[in-house]
């Protein structure tokens, strides 16, 4: 009887200690880890906690304080510009530096690696989650050491390909595995680039720029004239021929397979944007018209760095510090733009009746030689012969109880002949321009005559424009 009475006390007993055990552990899971209360400093270790509001989805609670944890750990990664960066090298470039920053401190949340978590704590009581990630600052430097080594090696070999090929003046392809080279160290412009050579030391970012500007300094672009003169509409018989030449320390050599572009600067037209030297060093464009009615026009030749400076590429504020484009080689050619001499035929009829009135003739003289002809009374001297023949015509009297309205028709038609071959080269009319007036026909005719004018602005000039003579 005893002995079973101590057992039941005994296993009594043994009960309240697992109940009580068991509340000091609920207890303690309630209570707040050390490191919720009290951030932790360590020299070994960079250090990321983050708490944020649960809510109905585990998933998303759990990876948004995990986020947020790792942003507040990369917080303590310092992001140092080296004495012996290439960034040093560009003083006015504070704008870039910075951007530079942002985008490293970007880059190192999206390529962390090796970090730890160290713990996480449920406040049921303030529907909180709390997390803690860190990161051995001896490991994320080893990381750090090996990405760069790699990027450097990387570079090297892209440096002294472009080396190679810039002796053999494959200039373009020597400034394209410049822009690889510069591809590979761009997430360590911060940091020293140093590398051996069998030239000695050198620094890869600043030798990559200095090497691009190099090139820049020692090619020249030299048009064989530098400048032309060019009827509007015209084409451009002679093509416009361009030498690429290297000014080397023993003398001067001809660049072979020189990618070059070619556009207006000042004025518009149509030619052959994109040329390359042919073996001789040479490279030539086509200049199919002047479309643009300024007189004085501008074409500028340049290399072509449209596949290094491209805006929509995700190194192009990088390249563009690098290559930088107002000191690329370029050079100018001057366009002196003539109005094409014309002589002009012109007749006009008003209500069946030859008329002299020059009102209208010198109305559109005046508006064709802004756009278009040079006039002259010299046959001889014209290009073409222009044609223009007018007919007004009546139209309906409109009459209301304080009103009367006179309405005219005008039709004009328009014939261009080349002077040499007698062949026409272009034929068009405007019909029924209507002019409206009270008063009398005579005022209606006037209207007419401005309506005209307009019409041939909007209308005749594009086409003529358009025309390839």
């Amino acid at each position: 009887m005893i002995k079973t009475l101590r057992k039941t006390l005994n296993f009594t007993l043994i009960i309240l200690l697992l109940i009580g055990c068991s509340a000091q552990q609920s207890m303690a899971k309630r209570r707040p880890p050390k490191w919720v209360k009290e951030r932790p400093i360590t020299p070994d270790y960079y250090v990321g906690i983050s708490v944020v509001k649960k809510d109905d989805s585990k998933t998303n609670y759990i990876q948004l304080a995990k986020n947020q944890a790792l942003h507040d750990l990369c917080s303590e990664i310092s992001v140092n510009i080296s004495a012996n960066s290439v960034l040093h090298q560009f003083e006015d470039e504070t704008a870039f530096r910075e951007e530079f920053q942002s985008e490293v401190r970007t880059s190192l949340m999206e390529e962390l690696e090796g970090y730890e978590i160290v713990g996480t704590w449920d406040n049921k009581r303030g529907d909180e989650y709390w997390v803690y990630y860190r990161l051995s600052k001896s490991q994320y430097e080893l990381q750090k050491r090996l990405k760069l080594n790699k990027a450097k090696k990387l570079a090297q070999n892209f440096f002294e390909q472009g080396k190679i090929s810039e002796e053999k003046l494959d200039i373009f392809q020597a400034l394209n595995y410049y822009a690889k080279a510069l591809d590979a160290i761009k997430k360590h412009l911060d940091e020293d680039l140093s590398v051996m050579t069998f030239k000695g030391r050198v620094n890869l970012g600043t030798d990559i720029y200095n090497s691009i500007q190099n090139i820049f300094k020692r090619t020249q672009l030299t048009p064989d004239r530098k400048a032309i003169k060019i009827e509007i509409s015209t084409s451009h018989k002679e093509p416009i021929l361009v030498k690429a030449e290297w000014l080397g320390e023993s003398g001067n050599s001809l660049i072979p397979k020189l990618p070059l572009a070619i556009d207006f600067s000042k004025g518009e037209g149509v030619l052959n944007n994109k040329v390359s030297t042919d073996e001789f060093g040479y490279a030539a464009s086509k200049l199919s018209k002047i479309t643009s009615k300024k007189k004085l026009q501008e074409i500028e030749v340049g290399l072509d760095l449209s596949s290094i400076l491209d805006e929509e590429l995700e190194n192009y504020q990088l390249n563009k510090l690098f290559f930088t484009p107002e000191s690329a080689p370029k050079s100018k050619i001057i366009i002196n733009v003539e109005r094409l001499k014309a002589y002009l035929n012109f007749s006009e009829k008003i209500f069946g009746k030859n008329s002299n009135r020059e009102i209208l003739k010198n109305n559109m003289k005046k508006e064709l030689s802004e756009n278009f002809f040079s006039f002259t009374n010299d046959k001889e001297k014209a290009k073409v012969f222009l044609k223009i023949n007018t007919n007004v015509t009546k139209g309906e009297v409109k009459e209301g109880r304080n009103y009367k309205v006179f309405i005219v028709y005008l039709d004009c038609f328009f014939s261009l002949t080349d002077a040499k071959s007698g062949m026409e080269i272009f034929n068009d009319a405007i019909y029924e321009v209507k002019g409206m007036k009270p008063i009398s026909y005579d005022y209606a005719v006037k209207e007419a005559y401005e309506q005209a004018v307009e019409e041939i602005h909007n209308t005749i000039i594009p086409k003529l424009n358009q025309l390839d003579l």
